[in-house]
Formats: C-alpha cells, structure tokens, sequence
C-alpha cells in the first residue's frame, strides 16, 4: 500500500523575520513575518485572528524599500499558549499586485540561492570564515551559535524552498 503525504503549498518560501502590520475589520495589528512565499506567508503575532478572517497585510522585504500591501485569508490560526507572548497564523494571498508578486518571488529565487550555496559550503567542511560570514549576511542569518546550529537553520530553510 502506498502512502503520499500532501503538500500544503504550491510555491516555496523564503525566511522573512521583518515587522507586518495587518489590518482586520477596523483593527490595526502588529506582528513578525515567519516565511513568505508568492501563495502567502506565516506571521508570529500577539493576537492572532481566527481561521477564515479576511486581513490587509503591509511588509516589505529585506533589501526594498517598496511596500508590500496584500488582502489574505488567514488559512490556519494559532492562538498564544504556555505561557508564551505570541501566537502564530498562516495567510494566503487574495489580492496581490503582479509587481509585487515577482518582486516576492525574486526574494524567494535570491534566498533559495543563497540558501544552497550556504549548505553547499558547509557540506563541503572546506569553508573559509569570511565566505561563511559573507554568505550568511547575504541570507540573513546573522545569529547563531555555532556551525551545527547554522547548519540546522540552513536545513530547515532548505526544506521550505523545495516543492
């Protein structure tokens, strides 16, 4: 018997950590992008709104100054548990303008490089400190403790890039 498990999106994701103001009803909310993808995003937030909520999101990317402004439908909810600040939720876009849909999707293409050449580097045990340092920069990924912790970090972004 064979046994498939379902992928839950149809596009990859890049790590974000940028702030994302979202709008619900009247009711202006802050929060922490996860991830992003051109299908959506993840979001730790304090207050989460519940599954099936309409919201306007506004973010931007590293390296752009441009705004991102999208309407999404909140497909999963996590509201804040033991003892912790903030909740999580995941978004599908609605409403995203074709500009700055490509301009996620280069993000997405950018990082998922820098991502590989990263791993590629680390795999090899060859690497050099100011490449490491020059690759994680590019990638965002400026706090870690050691090379096994970076090489965590860079496999579980990994597995977000593939289809």
């Amino acid at each position: 018997m064979a046994f498939h498990l379902k992928r839950r999106r149809k596009a990859p994701r890049a790590p974000l950590n940028r702030a994302v103001q979202f709008k619900m009803g009247s009711e202006e909310l802050s929060g922490r992008g996860i991830e992003v993808g051109v299908g959506g995003m993840s979001i730790w937030a304090e207050r989460v709104p519940d599954k099936g909520s309409m919201v306007t999101l506004r973010f931007s990317l590293p390296g752009s100054a441009r705004q991102v402004t999208a309407m999404a439908e909140v497909v999963w909810s996590r509201s804040p548990a033991g003892g912790k600040r903030n909740g999580s939720m995941g978004v599908k876009f609605i409403a995203l303008p074709r500009d700055e849909r490509n301009e996620i999707r280069s993000f997405v293409t950018r990082m998922a490089r820098q991502y590989r050449d990263l791993h590629i580097l680390l795999a090899m045990n060859e690497w050099k400190m100011e490449r490491l340092k020059e690759l994680t920069e590019a990638a965002h990924l400026s706090s870690y403790r050691d090379i096994k912790e970076l090489k965590e970090k860079i496999k579980k972004a990994m597995d977000g890039f593939r289809l």
